[in-house]
């Protein structure tokens, strides 16, 4: 914990903020920050002089407004309540908004009726109760048939400029934080030569339960909200990384044959966890001059995407998802998901790289296909710079590279409120030896066995430790005591002893 990289912290204190010139997002290193950074940073984002700011945090449980006492501005944030993700209004007077020149929204008359305004994502649930199960199509099934009649149906869909309504994943959480910075640190070597590591999250999928949600049935004008009709979402929360053999690249890694996959699959479902993501650590790239995202590369995407179509249901659907960690001053998780047409397009071989353009993708030609059997790609015309955000698209010929915004879906992350790390320790080495083990437990002399055995690589090394077939099957038992928060039975503390003084460990 005293090393140099520790104080960068991973998870970053946030706090929203509504004015009158819509959503901010303040951060701070966490929330020992005082009242005078809090209306500094007010400032820097809406030109409003912290004599004039008048501060206002909703208590979500009451549903009322209480004002922020601003007379002590050297009093930490967290002794005025303030709570990671809590929302804060900026409330104006008439003068305010004169000398910032923003017009009040004027109220909607309420014989109009006004169109609902959707979020960028909502719920699978609810997007299933509003249009019914979206179909994603089959590519292959029309670009690999020779002998079809020519129809309208016949051809394969275009592929526009949308972004998916849905998401099958809505936030990723990590109960520990240990977790996320341990394989960060473990990425520093790539990160100093500007490569990226990558590993893969297991945890578990839960259902996300809003406390508001008989609350949160208006929006922010007090009109009825038509589509969001299950707040309840799917909530993924990490208890462990994996970092299996890989290759550094910049672009993105490349994982290698895993001699461990088989055991560590085993080992995973007996603790009850499964593979749930992707992690990714790099260095930040700089920002796209027209407002594109610069995140993910197009080959992790493409990554992404296929790890997707292993982990998916029966209806072929994946809540699989990805964590990015980028090297900077101020280290913020972002989480995406590959879209379904993005899988779909993937599985059939359609989309390739861009050398020269990380961000980017091409539409390829597969082998036996006729370039005029090829889907038609509409993205934002080449003088838009709003990030794509625009209407105005045109259509590329095949081969050109285009943005992929359209084709990720973003994921909330953060800390699970009131959630247990499964995992006391986070410091075995992934390939450890009997010498590790050996000062592993010295260090743990104090503990109780399940205590000892509870870290994630320790357990995947235990099969190479165990000679036996039957202290193999230890391993086993071992896993579903710590996949069930359960101590260890007296016959299987017994079997240890004698195999920790057959191996002069004690």
């Amino acid at each position: 914990r005293n090393s140099k990289v520790f104080h960068q912290l991973i998870m970053v204190f946030l706090l929203r903020l509504r004015t009158s010139q819509g959503m901010k997002r303040l951060l701070f290193r966490d929330d020992s920050c005082t009242l005078e950074d809090l209306m500094l940073q007010i400032k820097d984002l809406t030109g409003i002089s912290p004599v004039d700011q008048k501060l206002v945090k909703t208590d979500p449980i009451k549903n009322k407004s209480i004002p922020i006492d601003v007379r002590d501005v050297r009093m930490p944030i967290h002794k005025i309540s303030l709570n990671k993700g809590d929302l804060i209004h900026l409330k104006e007077s008439q003068n305010v908004r004169a000398k910032t020149n923003h017009k009040p929204k004027k109220k909607p008359e309420s014989k109009v009726e006004q169109p609902v305004k959707k979020g960028p994502h909502m719920t699978f649930k609810a997007f299933v109760k509003i249009s019914g199960k979206p179909t994603i199509p089959n590519y292959e099934d029309f670009l690999f048939q020779p002998n079809r009649q020519r129809s309208v149906s016949s051809y394969a869909p275009n592929v526009h400029w949308k972004l998916q309504r849905y998401r099958h994943t809505d936030i990723i959480s990590f109960p520990d934080p240990m977790v996320l910075q341990k394989f960060y640190r473990n990425s520093l070597p790539e990160l100093k030569q500007g490569m990226s590591r990558i590993g893969i999250m297991f945890g578990r999928y839960v259902e996300d339960v809003n406390p508001l949600v008989k609350q949160n049935v208006t929006d922010d004008l007090k009109r009825q909200k038509k589509w969001d009709f299950d707040a309840n979402g799917v909530r993924g929360d990490v208890y462990a990384i994996y970092e299996p053999p890989q290759e550094a690249q910049k672009n993105g890694a490349r994982f290698l044959t895993d001699p461990r996959q088989e055991v560590v699959q085993i080992l995973a479902e007996e603790m009850g966890l499964e593979a749930i993501g992707l992690a990714i650590c790099k260095v930040k790239a700089k920002e796209d001059p027209k407002g594109f995202q610069t995140f993910l590369t197009g080959a992790e995407l493409l990554q992404l995407a296929r790890l997707q179509s292993v982990f998916r249901d029966q209806d072929g659907f994946s809540r699989f998802g990805c964590v990015l960690i980028e090297q900077a001053e101020l280290i913020e998780p972002r989480a995406f998901a590959a879209s379904d047409i993005c899988v779909a397009l993937e599985g059939s071989n359609l989309l390739d790289t861009v050398e020269g353009h990380p961000f980017k993708l091409r539409c390829k030609i597969p082998e036996g296909v006729r370039a005029s059997d090829m889907p038609q790609f509409y993205i934002p015309k080449d003088n838009d710079m709003s990030g794509g955000t625009h209407q105005a698209k045109e259509k590329i010929k095949t081969g050109d590279p285009f943005p992929i915004d359209f084709l990720t879906v973003k994921i909330i992350v953060g800390q699970g409120r009131g959630l247990h790390g499964l995992m006391k320790h986070i410091e075995f080495p992934l390939n450890g030896t009997l010498k590790d083990l050996k000062g592993y437990m010295e260090r743990h002399s104090g503990e109780t066995f399940h205590q000892k055995f509870s870290d994630f690589n320790l357990i995947l090394n235990l099969p190479d430790f165990f000679e036996d077939e039957k202290d193999k099957e230890c391993a086993v038992e071992i896993a579903a005591c710590i996949g069930k928060r359960l101590e260890f039975p007296p016959e299987l503390c017994e079997k240890l002893d004698i195999w920790f003084v057959k191996k002069s460990l004690f």
